[in-house]
């Protein structure tokens, strides 16, 4: 990496936090639905995600209305979702030594809203800029999403560093956008587009540590 970046941008769940438990709730409200007699729609999980409202107004957005008992279990099995959050072991290694850095991050990611907290909940002690789908009414790896980092920062794409572990919205649109990226891959080795650990990029970014 030829200059240090003036902004690195991460992914969230997959890339900074991951499940414990996985329910899938709102996948579960959407196949009841069906079984309803509504027809999926291929924008579905877009408008869940790019919907900044409370999970019953959401659903509401597209036409689906379950019923009281049926919300209660929605939000009881995301509060368990949320319960199992934990980081990445290379999480906290990597974001303490940016930080000691003073490089500025930021949090980009594709979630419906009740998930959005984990931030401050696993994530206290960092200062983050935050472009979250439901806040943006966009998801990656549209434009509009990557516009966002670039307007609320006043930096140029190429200053712009972006890792995360879905090669379409956190390497391939990055990059096409203009920003320089990593994809995250754990499961197997560094390529030269892709890191297996985020600590990784501390070499890149940090020439001391290498």
């Amino acid at each position: 990496m030829n200059t240090s970046p003036a902004l690195i941008v991460f992914d969230l769940y997959g890339t900074l936090v991951q499940f414990g438990i996985k329910h899938h709730p709102f996948r579960k409200i959407l196949l009841w639905a069906r079984e309803q007699g509504r027809s999926p729609q291929p924008n579905d999980a877009r408008r869940l995600m790019t919907a900044d409202k409370d999970c019953a107004e959401m659903l509401a957005t597209l036409g689906i209305f379950p019923p009281a008992n049926m919300l209660a279990q929605l939000h009881q099995e995301i509060q368990e979702e949320l319960a199992s959050l934990t980081l990445f072991d290379d999480v906290l290694p990597t974001l303490d030594a940016l930080a000691n850095q003073e490089i500025p991050l930021a949090i980009c990611s594709n979630l419906a809203k009740p998930y959005g907290v984990v931030i401050d909940k696993l994530l206290p002690r960092f200062k983050f800029t935050r472009h979250l789908s439901y806040e943006i009414g966009a998801v990656k790896p549209d434009r509009e999403i990557y516009e966002s980092i670039v307007m609320g920062t006043c930096l140029a794409p190429g200053q712009i560093f972006f890792i995360g572990d879905t090669l379409l919205a956190d390497y391939d649109g990055p990059t096409q956008f203009g920003f320089r990226a990593k994809h995250l891959v754990r499961s197997q080795p560094s390529g030269n587009n892709s890191i297996a650990s985020l600590t990784e990029i501390l070499r890149l970014l940090i020439p001391e540590t290498a």
